[in-house]
């Protein structure tokens, strides 16, 4: 994974130019988005992993049945599939990073103003993450800090610093969470630039239920070229599909179905 992605970062590691805009994420990371596109070992290899193709059908493939009235005496049952979505998809590079800051302890979910005022529930689940290790995590070089349990609090509970946990990982290894549970980018301490642990690489994923905006925009954010070159179930993945329930249709149908070579080449001379 870490050849894949080595060609779109920053060759120097001791390049402290590039700083990433904003305050949500240490300037010192450097952050490769659109992952899935660079490259099927960081893509499909990893979106279709037996694991996360379970993960998915059970935590957020949603199946709907309705029963309407359909214009007589008769009941119509209508049964609705909505399948999940790679919601986002980043490499997190803290290359170097001594000094960068810790996150705030947050809920991935809070993009969509999600509220958590009752028990939870199975079906509450909107998303899980999954972050792989691409070099070692440890608590000195920002491993990431849970709080297990947390995706059962109430919004009125305040997280401590004091519960987390540090999810120290060796290269492979992954981390998966449920996007109500509080987490953080941990801070970086190490400031020997010739250790280890001066670079600490991490791949992550996020996938959510198929009614929910994905977090990045990936009809903008991959080249129409890159989405030609995968294969279907790649295409749907990120959003290429009509779900049972017609969400995201093109004329009423699934843009894969039409070829999304034909609906790219679209002009104005075909409304």
């Amino acid at each position: 994974m870490l050849e894949t992605i080595e060609p779109y970062l920053p060759s120097d590691r001791h390049d402290f130019e590039y700083k990433t805009p904003g305050s949500f994420f240490p300037q010192e990371t450097k952050l490769l988005w659109s992952l899935v596109a660079r490259g099927d070992a960081v893509g499909k290899r990893v979106c279709f992993h037996p694991l996360l193709v379970g993960l998915r059908d059970e935590l957020l493939h949603m199946h709907i049945t309705r029963t309407n009235d359909a214009g007589s005496s008769d009941m119509q049952t209508k049964h609705t599939d909505i399948p999940p979505r790679l919601s986002l998809s980043v490499c997190f590079d803290m290359r170097p990073g001594p000094g960068a800051k810790q996150q705030p302890l947050h809920r991935d979910e809070d993009v969509w103003g999600t509220t958590h005022d009752r028990p939870f529930r199975k079906e509450d689940i909107r998303q899980f993450g999954v972050l792989i290790a691409g070099t070692k995590s440890v608590k000195e070089n920002g491993a990431t800090l849970v709080i297990p349990g947390s995706h059962l609090w109430d919004d009125e509970r305040i997280p401590r610093e004091e519960e987390a946990a540090y999810a120290e990982m060796e290269p492979g290894s992954a981390l998966i969470f449920l996007s109500a549970t509080r987490h953080a980018g941990g801070k970086n301490e190490v400031w020997d630039l010739e250790s280890p642990l001066a670079r600490r690489v991490m791949f992550s994923y996020f996938f959510a239920k198929g009614y929910l905006r994905q977090e990045e925009n990936m009809f903008l954010s991959i080249p129409r070229e890159v989405v030609l070159g995968m294969d279907v179930e790649m295409q749907k993945l990120i959003g290429y599909e009509a779900a049972g329930s017609h969400c995201g249709f093109v004329d009423f149908q699934s843009p894969v179905d039409l070829g999304l070579e034909n609906v790219f080449g679209r002009t104005v001379d075909d409304f």
